[in-house]
């Protein structure tokens, strides 16, 4: 029976204690849930931090805390602009951020979810709604009873859908019609602004070099900032993003980075950029937020907080991890070299590499490897959980029984057009 049989690994027990707790939990709190279900070795810590960064719904939403996305969504409430076909079909098409409020679990493989949801329409009937393609783009299937309410309502395109999560582990969600002339554009452009400015900040403080983040992930960090908590949310993400902020969308049109800001060529004159408030006031010039992003902001956890590192050395989140272990424990003297670290990894890494071909390892080759195990701040399980298992989480944990395969070409799945 191989270790991966005998005690679930850390990804596994990271998702189990987090979709188990409605309140986010600190790094240690894991630490404690996981001790009971698990041994924890040296590298424990570390552990946690990479099977958090596998796992989608894991999201950081301070220092050292991590919240469930089902969780989080709950209270949360989203804009989402009308357009006449939507009406006249009866379906919501989803961008990424909608997407991930309706079904939270679909990013972490991008396989279907063909859960059934509970939507009451405000003032009207109880529906359920499931997951479809409409138009090659993943869409919110509601049909003629949406249609007819939106109808009763007064409601035509153009105008705006509130969408309320009560609770997305059930799937139970509130939609109400809000009329484009009862917009408070004011409160609105507010909420706009903190969201461009938001955004700009979690990029920024990324530590990947190409500073490029998936839409998705994006949208789950704003979420763990509670930016959709209030009454008066922001309008479409993309727009937001593309109006208010300096992120730009990739060419594969499913991230953003940073688009540096121009240099003026006039003296004292700054740049400006269209702004959409609201359809009423589209067209309107209004001055581009310029914002110094030369200083990232620590708004994951503790590890992922940029290091003082020699001017020209490179780095990586492995590396970086180590970095934070050595500085938690207080070990005496300077912390590995970049190189030096990943030298000594790879010698760990083989060596159980042999002890998986061999079935066992000498005296002294266990106790190197308990050595470097602890020099190195990784927990040997870890490794051997990637081994036996090919990765480090258990789908079988979630709720994945609805996914049918056969229903979709996951080879051509529909994208987000926006």
């Amino acid at each position: 029976m191989g270790k991966s049989e005998r005690y679930p690994s850390y990804a596994t027990c990271v998702a189990r204690a987090l979709s188990a707790s409605q309140q986010p939990l600190t790094i240690d709190g894991l630490l404690s849930v996981i001790g009971r279900q698990r041994p924890l070795g040296a590298g424990a810590r570390r552990a946690v931090y990479r099977a958090v960064r596998e796992i989608y719904q894991a999201v950081p939403v301070a220092p050292s805390r991590i919240g469930w996305l089902s969780h989080l969504l709950q209270g949360n409430t989203f804009r989402h602009p009308l357009a006449a076909e939507e009406v006249r079909r009866g379906y919501l098409l989803l961008d990424e951020l909608e997407h991930a409020v309706f079904f939270p679990q679909f990013f972490q493989n991008h396989r279907p979810d063909l859960r059934r949801l509970t939507i009451e329409l405000m003032g009207g009937p109880v529906i359920n709604a499931e997951a479809a393609i409409e138009r090659k783009m993943w869409s919110l299937r509601l049909g003629s009873v949406f249609s007819e309410w939106i109808d009763a309502q007064g409601g035509q395109s153009r105008d705006d859908i509130m969408i309320t999560v009560r609770d997305a582990v059930a799937g139970s969600y509130l939609v109400r019609l809000q009329p484009r002339e009862s917009r408070d554009e004011e409160a609105i452009q507010e909420q706009n602004r903190r969201l461009a400015l938001a955004a700009e900040e979690i990029v920024a403080s990324l530590r990947r070099a190409d500073k490029v983040i998936p839409t998705w992930e994006l949208a789950a960090l704003l979420i763990g900032r509670d930016l959709y908590r209030g009454a008066v949310p922001p309008d479409d993400l993309h727009m937001v993003l593309h109006k208010f902020s300096m992120l730009r969308i990739q060419k594969d049109g499913a991230s953003y980075a940073v688009e540096p800001p121009v240099t003026p060529t006039i003296v004292g004159r700054q740049p400006s950029t269209r702004v959409r408030s609201g359809d009423q006031n589209r067209g309107e010039l209004r001055a581009a937020p310029q914002r110094d992003l030369s200083e990232p902001t620590a708004w994951i956890d503790d590890e992922d907080k940029p290091f003082e590192m020699e001017s020209g050395e490179d780095t990586c989140p492995d590396y970086e991890s180590y970095l934070e272990g050595h500085r938690m424990a207080g070990e005496p003297g300077a912390p590995l070299s970049h190189s030096d670290y990943h030298l000594l990894e790879a010698e760990l890494e083989t060596l159980l590499g042999l002890e998986q071909e061999f079935g066992y390892l000498l005296p002294e080759q266990s106790k190197r490897v308990d050595d470097l195990a602890e020099r190195l701040f990784i927990d040997p399980e870890s490794l051997r959980d990637l081994d036996d298992a090919g990765e480090d989480f258990d789908d079988d944990d979630f709720d994945d029984d609805d996914f049918d395969d056969d229903d979709f070409d996951n080879d051509q799945s529909p994208f987000w057009k926006n």
